[in-house]
C-alpha cells in the first residue's frame, strides 16, 4: 500500500474512532452509576488503556503494515489466539457502532417524533449498502467531522464552564469504589478506537515517528477532553444527567438558542453516523483478514469487481450490526462492547511481552514500551480487573467470545494454518536453556549408583556380554550391578557364571526368576519386588527379537518400563563393537538430557562423536529449525566433545530414517512411558526398521511439561 497518511490524517482516525456514543451517548449512563464522580471513571479508563496504547506503538514500528491487533496478537502468540483477537476486535467494533446507531436514534428525535429503534435499523441496514457499493474518498469528510467535533466540544467546555453550578458535584463519592469502577467499565468503549490507527500502518507516513504520536497523543488529548466535557455536564445540567439521551444537546440549551441547539444535534448526528460507519467498515476488514490467512472462509476476502470491497465480509457483519440493534438493550450492549475491548487490549499486552521475551532477530520496533514489563503486566490485571466489575452477562460474553475463537481455530484453522509464532520461539528459547543447564549439570554426576540390569533366562552368552558391557559404561565407580534373569514360556531356570571379567570395581548380584508362566500377574509383581528390593536407580532391558516365545518376556518388561519410576533402557542388540559414532534422535524435550548423559559416558570410553538428529515437519517455519541447531551448538559447548547437528524436514520421522541415522554404530531414542501390548510405540517402530543397535531411554521422570507451559502451547500452538 501507498504511505500517503501524514501526523493529521492520523490523527483523525485515533481521534476519530474515539469521540462519538463515548460523549454523546455514554455521559448519561456514566452519571446514572456513578453520580458526580462520571468525569474521574472517564480518567481511570483511560489510565487503564495507557499500556495498551503503549504496546501498540511498539508493535506498529516494528510491523508498520495492515490489520492491526489481529495481525500483532497471530505474529506474536499464534494463529489460535490470533483467531481469538480477531473475533474479540470484530465484536467490540460491531457493539460499538450497534450503539451509536441507537443513541443517533435519540438526537434525531430533537427534530422531529421518530421511531428510534426503527431509524436506527434502517440507518444500520443503509450503511451495508453503503458499504457494499464502495465508499471513496472519505477521508476528507472523516477528518472535517472530527476536527468539527472536536471544536464544537471544546467550546462547549468553554461557554459552560460559566454555568457550573457547584452544588452538582455534593456527594462526589456516594456510589463508592463499585460504582465508578462500573462506570469506568461501562464507558471504558470510548476509547475502543484509540489505537486502530495501527490497523492502517502501512499506509502512514514516517511510521515510525507518526504512529506513537497519534495514538499517544489522541489518548492524552482525549483523557483531559472526555472528564471535562463531562465535568461541564454534570455541573450544567446536574442530576438531570442520569436520565438524558441526548446529554450533549441537553448540556448546550442553557447557554445557546434553539438553532444552536440544532446544530449541536446536527453534529452528534454526523458525528454518530460516521462512527458506526468506520465501525462497520473496520470490523468488516476482519473476516477479510483471517480468511487471507486462512482462518475463515474464502468466500469473505473476495472482492467485488465494481467496488473493490468485500461484500461478503460487509454483509454478515452488517447483518449482525442490524440484529444487535433491534434486540440488545443499549446498557448491555455497552457493557458487552467494553468487555470484548479490554479482552482486546489485554492481549495486546500480552503479545508485547511475548515479542520481548522471544527475541526474535526480526522483531526490532523503533519504539519500545517504557516501564518494561511492569506497564504490560500491570495492564493486564487492570484489564482482567475491570472486566470483572462489569457483571456477569458482559463476563459470559468474553468467555463466549474465547470459546467461539479457540472452537473455530480448532474446527476450522487449525489443519490450514502453519504460521508461528513469537511466543512459541520464547517457549523454545526458554526450554533450550533449561534442558542445556540440566544437561550440563546431570553430565557432572559421577554415573549411576545403583544399576539392575534385566535379561531372558538362556540368552546367549555373547549377547549377555555385549548388553553387560554396555550397562557398565554408565556406572560410577564402586557402584553396584545387579542382573535378573526372567523365565519365558517352556524355559526352564537356571544360571550360570556371567562373563564379567572386564568389571572393574562394581559389585555384582544375580537373581534368577522362576514364576509359572500362566500366572502373568504373579510374574510381573515379583519382577517389580525384584526391582524395589534392588532399588536400581537405572534399569537396563535386553529386548531380543520379537516372535511367539519372546512375547511374554517383552510385554512383562513393557509393563515393568510403565509401573518402574526410574529411568528404563530398552536396549535392542545387533552387534556392538567399535562405536565411533552415536546418533541421538532430538525430541527437544527432558527426555534428550537422558539420551546425551548416556551417549556421553560411551564416547569417554569409547572416543565416538555424537550425532544429534531432529526431524521437522515441512510446515516449520526457518526460526524454528534455526532454534534447533542453536541448541545444537549451545550442547556441544557444555560436553566438549564433537557434535555433528543434523536437521531434516519431512512429513514423517521414517522419510528421512536413514539420512539421521546412516554412518552411526549406536542409535539413542526417547521412549514413551506408556505402550500397548498390541501396538508398539514409535521408538519400538524404529529400532525394529533399523539394522543398527538401539537404545531407548525413558527417563525416571516422563517427559510431561508444567501446567503453566501445557497451557501456553495450547494457546500459541
Amino acid at each position: 500500500m501507498k504511505r500517503e497518511l501524514g501526523i493529521f490524517s492520523v490523527i483523525a482516525i485515533s481521534l476519530g474512532a474515539m469521540i462519538g456514543s463515548g460523549i454523546f451517548v455514554l455521559p448519561g449512563l456514566a452519571a446514572k452509576i456513578a453520580g458526580p464522580a462520571a468525569p474521574l471513571a472517564y480518567f481511570v479508563a483511560g489510565l487503564i488503556v495507557v499500556p495498551a496504547a503503549f504496546a501498540k506503538s511498539e508493535m506498529a514500528t516494528a510491523m508498520p503494515e495492515a490489520g492491526g491487533t489481529y495481525v500483532f496478537v497471530d505474529k506474536g502468540m499464534g494463529p489460535l489466539m490470533g483467531t481469538v483477537a480477531g473475533f474479540g476486535v470484530w465484536f467490540s467494533l460491531l457493539f460499538k457502532s450497534a450503539f451509536a446507531l441507537i443513541g443517533l436514534g435519540a438526537y434525531l428525535v430533537v427534530f422531529a417524533d421518530v421511531p428510534v429503534k426503527a431509524i436506527a435499523i434502517g440507518l444500520a441496514v443503509g450503511l451495508v449498502v453503503l458499504n457494499a457499493v464502495g465508499v471513496k474518498h472519505t477521508a476528507g469528510v472523516q477528518r472535517a467531522v472530527v476536527f468539527g467535533v472536536l471544536m464544537m466540544l471544546l467550546v462547549l467546555i468553554a461557554l459552560g464552564s460559566s454555568k457550573i453550578d457547584s452544588t452538582a458535584f455534593d456527594g462526589f463519592f456516594d456510589e463508592g469504589a463499585s460504582g465508578l469502577f462500573l462506570a469506568t467499565g461501562v464507558i471504558f468503549v470510548s476509547y475502543a478506537g484509540v489505537t486502530k490507527v495501527a490497523s492502517v500502518a502501512e499506509e502512514v507516513r514516517n511510521p515510525n515517528r507518526n504512529i506513537p504520536l497519534s495514538i499517544l497523543g489522541s489518548l492524552g488529548l482525549m483523557m483531559v477532553v472526555y472528564p471535562a466535557v463531562v465535568f461541564v455536564m454534570i455541573g450544567v445540567v446536574g442530576d438531570s444527567l442520569a436520565d438524558s439521551s441526548t446529554p450533549v444537546v441537553d448540556t448546550a440549551r442553557p447557554f445557546t438558542n434553539e438553532v444552536g441547539v440544532d446544530v449541536v444535534a446536527v453534529v452528534a448526528v454526523l458525528a454518530l453516523v460516521s462512527m458506526a460507519n468506520a465501525g462497520l467498515l473496520a470490523s468488516s476488514r476482519y473476516p477479510f483478514a483471517m480468511s487471507r490467512n486462512a482462518l475463515a472462509p474464502p468466500i469473505f476476502q473476495r472482492l467485488s469487481q465494481r467496488s473493490g470491497t468485500p461484500v461478503a465480509a460487509v454483509v454478515v457483519t452488517g447483518a449482525a450490526m442490524v440484529l444487535l440493534v433491534a434486540f440488545v438493550p443499549l446498557l448491555q450492549i455497552a457493557k458487552l462492547a467494553s468487555a470484548f475491548q479490554l479482552l482486546v487490549f489485554a492481549l495486546e499486552n500480552l503479545a508485547v511481552l511475548a515479542f520481548r521475551e522471544s527475541k526474535v532477530d526480526w522483531y526490532q520496533p523503533t519504539f519500545r514500551v517504557p516501564f518494561y514489563p511492569g506497564l504490560p503486566i500491570i495492564g493486564i490485571i487492570a484489564c482482567v480487573a475491570l472486566l470483572t466489575q462489569l457483571g456477569t452477562l458482559p463476563l459470559l460474553g468474553a468467555a463466549g467470545i474465547t470459546a467461539v475463537g479457540v472452537g473455530w481455530y480448532q474446527l476450522f484453522g487449525r489443519s490450514r494454518v502453519t504460521k508461528q509464532s513469537a511466543s512459541l520461539d520464547a517457549l523454545r528459547i526458554r526450554a533450550t536453556e533449561d534442558l542445556v543447564s540440566t544437561t550440563r549439570q546431570s553430565l557432572q554426576s559421577p554415573g549411576s549408583a545403583n544399576l539392575l540390569v534385566v535379561m531372558r533366562q538362556g540368552i546367549a552368552e555373547d549377547r549377555e556380554r555385549a548388553v553387560l558391557k554396555l550397562g557398565l559404561q554408565f556406572v560410577a565407580r564402586n557402584g553396584r550391578v545387579g542382573v535378573v534373569h526372567l523365565d519365558g514360556p517352556g524355559q526352564a531356570p537356571g544360571s550360570h557364571d556371567h562373563p564379567l571379567d572386564e568389571v572393574a570395581d562394581a559389585t555384582v548380584a544375580t537373581d534368577e526368576l522362576d514364576v509359572d508362566e500362566q500366572r502373568t500377574r504373579i510374574r510381573r509383581t515379583a519382577l517389580l519386588d525384584a526391582v524395589e528390593k534392588q532399588d536400581p536407580d537405572l534399569l537396563l532391558i535386553e529386548i531380543p527379537l520379537l516372535n511367539r516365545r519372546t512375547r511374554p518376556y517383552i510385554n512383562d518388561v513393557r509393563w515393568l518400563r510403565e509401573h518402574a519410576d526410574r529411568t528404563v533402557l530398552f536396549f535392542h542388540y545387533r552387534g556392538l563393537d567399535d562405536v565411533k559414532t552415536i546418533a541421538i534422535m532430538g525430541s527437544g524435550g527432558p527426555a534428550d538430557v537422558a539420551k546425551i548423559t548416556l551417549a556421553h559416558r560411551i564416547a569417554e570410553k569409547s572416543g565416538a562423536s555424537l550425532r544429534l538428529g531432529h526431524m521437522l515437519s515441512e510446515a516449520a517455519s526457518e526460526t524454528e529449525g534455526k532454534s534447533i541447531r542453536t541448541y545444537h551448538a549451545r550442547l556441544e559447548e557444555v560436553t566438549e566433545t564433537r557434535i555433528e547437528s543434523r536437521v531434516a524436514r519431512a512429513a514423517t520421522l521414517f522419510a528421512v530414517l536413514d539420512e539421521l541415522t546412516t554412518g552411526a554404530d549406536l542409535v539413542i531414542l526417547g521412549a514413551a512411558s506408556r505402550t500397548s501390548t498390541r501396538f508398539s510405540d514409535l521408538s519400538e517402530r524404529i529400532a525394529a526398521s533399523l539394522d543398527l543397535p538401539v537404545l531407548t531411554v525413558r527417563p525416571a521422570v516422563p517427559h510431561k511439561p508444567s501446567l503453566r507451559r501445557r497451557l501456553l502451547e495450547r494457546m500459541i500452538y
